[in-house]
């Protein structure tokens, strides 16, 4: 075997090890909300486009963690959307579109009554399971639609609390301010009462510290008039 030949083996080989691109899955933008295409996989990413409703799309990652999926639209344009604004099938509308320009003109018309009648069964039974995924998407929107409710409801029960404490704190501040200065004031009198006592026992010390020595003075002179 020649050496050219082992070269042609050797790359027919690895051809057949490397991996083969991931192919794109289709997708179809929900026709039940707006979708919206950001920069990244978060609604804090920049909004880029607004997809039409039931537009094509080709899925080409989906980002488990974020609930988001890159996807690049007709046109080539690349962006995020949620997962759950994605769709399997296409549109009901885009559906009842195709199935009327399939009967709109002679040309489209199957001439066989048998091939008319299977073509609007199967037109039939794609339009009931678009219809079955329509009803789970919108029980499913109802669901998230309720828990946005709930904690809405929940935001303004804690709001409302919060300005209940608020005005619960205002009111003990008041009272805490009131005790306060009612504090001072009883503080200032009773600086003034050990005042005026300390003034009276003062006046008292001095009063007796005069009258005391008098009396014992008269005393004994009286005690030396009698001598």
């Amino acid at each position: 075997m020649s050496r050219l030949t082992h070269l042609l083996i050797i790359s027919i080989v690895c051809v057949c090890i490397l991996p083969l691109p991931a192919r794109a899955e289709k997708g179809y933008a929900s026709d039940q909300v707006e979708v919206l295409v950001r920069t990244g996989p978060s609604h804090k990413h920049a909004i880029v486009k607004v997809l039409k409703s039931g537009a094509e799309l080709e899925v080409l990652e989906r980002d488990r963690k974020s609930g988001y999926a890159r996807v690049r639209t007709a046109g080539g344009a690349e962006g995020w959307v949620l997962t759950r604004h994605l769709m399997a099938e296409p549109a009901a509308r885009v559906l009842l579109e195709a199935l009327s320009n399939q009967f709109s003109g002679d040309d489209n018309r199957p001439d066989n009554p048998r091939a008319q009648a299977d073509l609007i069964r199967h037109e039939y039974e794609t339009l009931m399971q678009r219809a079955t995924m329509l009803e789970k998407n919108n029980n499913q929107l109802e669901a998230e639609l309720s828990k946005i409710k709930q904690l809405a409801a929940n935001a303004v029960q804690l709001d409302n609390q919060n300005q209940e404490l608020r005005q619960q704190t205002d009111v003990l501040t008041a009272k805490l301010g009131k005790l306060e200065q009612e504090n001072q004031t009883l503080g200032k009198q009773v600086e003034r009462e050990w005042f005026y006592a300390g003034g009276l026992v003062l006046f008292a010390g001095l009063f007796l510290g005069l009258v005391i020595p008098r009396i014992q003075w008269r005393k004994r002179s009286r005690y030396s008039d009698f001598s």
